[in-house]
């Protein structure tokens, strides 16, 4: 929305420039290009139509002529006008979500609520659901990009290049160009599906200059007049119109044509003799000063000239004498200049008036700033030259944008600055750390607070030793949360403490982030007594607003996830539903930026055999999941949806989504996730009668997580107890229980000790299963009870269920076996066969086997098919270069064509595309 006045204060508000999604309106006496217009209609459907030329040539109005047609039939007709500042790839997004929502509502309505509600949603997934709602509204849909060649920066181009490469059938484009864009428009539609438009076909023929003329109010022109200007000009649109603005002087076509072509001619030399050489002096300056402007109003126009009141009337001037500017709305409120007299006047202006430019761009940043319209008070104010002042204004604005979980815009706005005004901000630098911390960019962002941390004791020591507690309780705050991102649960937890405890003021959000990493180092110390403490002292002072929801939900979200560690399922699970609720009113219910909570609630009901509950917790979010969401709680994402689709028969799509974790683990540097994920992976394929692959994953990770992990605190125990559950796993499967008991019973006591209940109930239940398979029926009885003892008061069902038939012969055991077992657990084993036999019953439909693929709509070649044929499988990188022979990095290469071609993300959603979609992803979240 355009901003209204209001102080250069912190509050970041990037509004939207509305005249960017409006259509040009068409110029009095607009000579119409019927026959251009039906060639773009009869181009139809599915197209990309590029209209290609040089300024001058009428682009413009060809595609607003086009758009004011199609509008006056009700046709949706989403605008957007590009330029050389859209070089953000989420300021682009909002730009096109917002372009479809002026064109009709019901188009991206959902996009709109997720770039409104939840700026954490990455702009790829913002676009898909965009695309989405385009292709369910029924109707075709139409878009307008006008100066596409002016977008550069290549996470724009692929912003753009994935709306126009996956538009669906009911989507038409066009695009206007002065140069071929660097979008690789010949691999986006098929060569009957695009349609060029170029500098020869928009030149004016006789009979259109001859429309021109007789519209343009000029002496009449005969048709031997009309053809020497039309050959003196060929046909280009500008030159005609320089033309007409001479005829009145020169009066003498014939002249005029013959000083038209001349060989020295220039539009410099053109504008000047024909337009600037005869305005008053007074509306030169004005064109003069102003053209540094992008979009002119008269209240920016006034702060320009340095006075009031004159720039409306100086504007309306200009527009009756068509002396080339343009009104960009209906209440002409906003004008351009075309971009020959623009390009023109700021040449002058700088060979005229160099040491006017800055002072111009200076007064432009200031209207702008005040009106909150920052992209472009910082592009003046860069443009001035005052880096100090672009840079205090982002600064200032930084933690409004960091509080409202925009990580993205920020670190979009720092990435404008120039790296030396960066660096001697210190604040800044920290507010940066933040953004690279929420938006999961570990490395970058363990190297930025590092770097900020030195930075910090330079200027400590140069001050005599004094330290600036405030700052430094705002640089533990964000070192804790990167440490929890980065899964150092020891270090969050050193960080959090000195964040929290510090009598200075720190900014309550930042307070709420380091809570949460206490929350994560104590949970995986085990002292969930100062868990409880702690969440007894803040945990009902959560603050009721979108700006603190984000804060809010991730420190009771992993007070949620250590309730679930705790085996608290029913407090987990009301604490989740309770946060989800409250997350539902401040961000929307169908908001993917929940992901973390829809994750741990998954895990919940599957746990609890909910399952339809915890498929619909998963379902869409797949990829939301895969990148945004922390370490814990995408165990609990890919974990559940893994055994729901096991347990719909899906083996290949389940131990695809495994891999798709593994390669998050391994990009992101998360052991414990890559053990969770290789540990059910290992579990799946023992299943499955595949031991031999499973004893390879075994004895790779032999090599590397011992040293890593045992004997260690922390979150590294939890990575231990995957890998010791692996090991015990794969010896079971080679009949070495004795081995597997050994394991077990180390790991017992670990678990136990730390209070994690549910991780000692599973522990307990695989021992029973070592100790049977020892014929040692006595002790596998005992491990069981202790199993029993533990997952009845917890509520855990599909944990035993899922270990199939050994377990499920153990309850009936059990039950048959006299005992002085408590009757409760004797109950809770009986629930436990009625869970078995349940499953029975839905097994009796019939499961899909994993099929050899052999096309996919002639998208795939043969070597793309084999490779998602090894996806099928679960097989990583390394082993599918195996299997294949090629190396690694060719494997990912293939991977990435695949994904493109496929409008996919993922390795579950490339291997449901053509095995059809389970519970793991919608086309929503693509």
């Amino acid at each position: 929305m355009e901003a209204s006045s209001g102080s250069t204060g912190r509050e970041w508000s990037v509004s939207l420039i509305q005249t960017k999604m409006i259509a040009p309106r068409l110029p009095p006496g607009c000579v119409q290009r019927l026959a251009l217009l039906k060639r773009i209609d009869a181009q139809r459907p599915h197209s990309i139509v590029v209209v290609t030329a040089p300024a001058g040539f009428g682009k413009t109005t060809l595609l607003a002529g086009w758009s004011e047609a199609l509008s006056a039939k009700n046709q949706p007709v989403a605008w957007l006008s590009l330029d050389a500042e859209d070089d953000d790839p989420q300021q682009v997004g909002a730009y096109l979500v917002a372009a479809f929502s002026r064109a009709s509502e019901d188009i991206a309505g959902q996009a709109q609520q997720l770039l409104n509600n939840d700026s954490l949603t990455p702009i790829r997934t913002v676009i898909s659901v965009l695309l989405n709602g385009i292709a369910g509204c029924g109707r075709n849909v139409f878009l307008v990009l006008d100066d596409v060649d002016r977008l550069s920066a290549k996470p724009v181009l692929a912003v753009v290049s994935r709306l126009l490469r996956y538009a669906p059938e009911n989507m038409h484009v066009l695009l206007g160009a002065r140069a071929e864009p660097a979008l690789a428009l010949a691999q986006l539609r098929a060569p009957e599906k695009l349609m060029r438009i170029n500098a020869d076909d928009l030149r004016f023929s006789i009979d259109d200059a001859q429309s021109f003329f007789d519209r343009a109010g000029t002496a009449p022109l005969d048709r031997d007049s009309v053809e020497l200007l039309n050959e003196a000009t060929e046909g280009w649109v500008a030159g005609l119109q320089l033309a007409s603005l001479a005829l009145d002087r020169v009066g003498d076509a014939a002249r005029l044509a013959s000083n038209l072509a001349g060989p020295s001619s220039g539009i410099d030399r053109y504008l000047n003799d024909t337009v600037l050489a005869h305005l008053p002096p007074v509306m030169l300056k004005f064109l003069l000063h102003t053209s540094i402007l992008e979009r002119l109003g008269p209240g920016v126009c006034d702060a320009i000239m340095g006075r009031g009141g004159e720039s409306g009337e100086k504007l309306d001037w200009l527009e009756q004498h068509n002396v080339f500017i343009q009104a960009l709305d209906e209440r002409q409120d906003w004008y351009r200049y075309h971009a020959l007299l623009s390009d023109a006047l700021r040449r002058r202006l700088v060979r005229q008036k160099p040491q006017e430019v800055p002072v111009l761009h200076r007064r432009a940043c200031r209207w702008f700033a005040a009106e909150r319209l920052w992209p472009e008070a910082v592009r003046h104010a860069l443009a001035a030259g005052d880096l100090d002042l672009a840079t205090q204004w982002v600064e200032n604005c930084a933690i409004d944008m960091l509080e409202r979980g925009d990580p993205y815009t920020l670190l979009g706005w720092i990435g404008k600055l120039p790296p030396d005004a960066v660096q001697g901000r210190l604040r800044l630098r920290i507010a940066k750390a933040w953004a690279l911390a929420f938006s999961l960019q570990t490395a970058r962002a363990s190297r930025e607070i590092g770097a900020v941390v030195d930075e910090f004791e330079r200027v400590c020591r140069e001050a005599g030793g004094v330290i600036d507690e405030a700052v430094l309780a705002e640089i533990n705050a964000v070192g804790a949360l990167i440490a929890s991102v980065s899964d150092d649960s020891e270090r969050a937890l050193e960080l959090g403490r000195a964040a929290d405890v510090s009598g200075v003021s720190v900014a309550p959000w930042a307070r709420r982030y380091a809570q949460s990493a206490q929350f994560f180092g104590l949970m995986h110390r085990g002292r969930f007594d100062q868990i409880l403490e702690l969440w007894n002292r803040v945990g009902n002072c959560a603050e009721a607003s979108i700006k603190s929801e984000y804060s809010n939900m991730l420190r009771d979200g992993v007070y949620g996830l250590s309730a679930m560690v705790r085996g608290e399922l029913p407090e987990a699970r009301r604490l989740f539903e309770a946060i989800m609720l409250r997350a539902e009113n401040a961000l929307g219910a169908s908001s993917l930026g929940k992901a973390d909570l829809t994750s741990c609630l998954a895990s919940i009901y599957y746990e609890c055999n909910e399952l339809d509950k915890a498929r619909n917790m998963i379902a869409g979010r797949t990829t939301a999941a895969l990148e945004t969401t922390p370490s814990g709680a995408l165990v609990r994402h890919v974990l559940s949806a893994a055994r729901l689709l096991s347990r719909d028969g899906e083996m290949g799509s389940a131990l695809a989504v495994l891999e798709d974790g593994r390669q998050v683990a391994i990009r992101r540097q998360w052991l414990r996730l890559k053990l969770a994920c290789d540990t059910e992976t290992v579990r799946l394929l023992i299943d499955d009668g595949n031991v031999a692959r499973a004893r390879q994953i075994a004895d790779e990770l032999s090599a590397n997580v011992p040293a890593l992990c045992e004997g260690r605190q922390g979150s590294a125990v939890e990575t231990w107890t995957s890998y010791c559950v692996l090991q015990a796993r794969v010896l079971m499967a080679e009949n070495r229980a004795g081995e597997a008991v050994a394991i077990l019973e180390r790991l017992l006591g670990t678990v136990a000790a730390l209070g994690w209940r549910t991780s000692e109930a599973l522990v307990s239940l695989l021992l029973a299963r070592a100790f049977e398979q020892c014929e040692d029926a006595g002790n596998a009885l005992s491990a069981l009870r202790r199993a029993l003892r533990i997952g009845g008061t917890i509520g855990m069902v599909n944990s035993f269920v899922d270990e199939g038939r050994p377990v499920r012969e153990l309850l009936h055991r059990f039950c048959r076996v006299p005992s002085d077992a408590a009757n409760a657990e004797s109950a809770y084993a009986r629930r436990l066969l009625a869970a078995f036999h349940e499953l029975d019953g839905s097994r009796s439909v019939s499961t899909r086997s994993i099929r050899v693929m052999t096309t996919s709509s002639n998208i795939l070649s043969v070597r793309e098919l084999e490779i998602v044929n090894c996806v099928a499988l679960g097989l990583s990188n390394k082993e599918i270069g195996r299997s294949l022979k090629l190396a690694p990095e060719t494997v990912k290469w293939h991977l990435r064509n695949i994904f493109e071609k496929l409008n996919v993300s993922s390795r579950i959603e490339a291997v449901q595309s053509v095995l059809g979609l389970g519970v793991g992803e919608g086309r929503a979240a693509m």
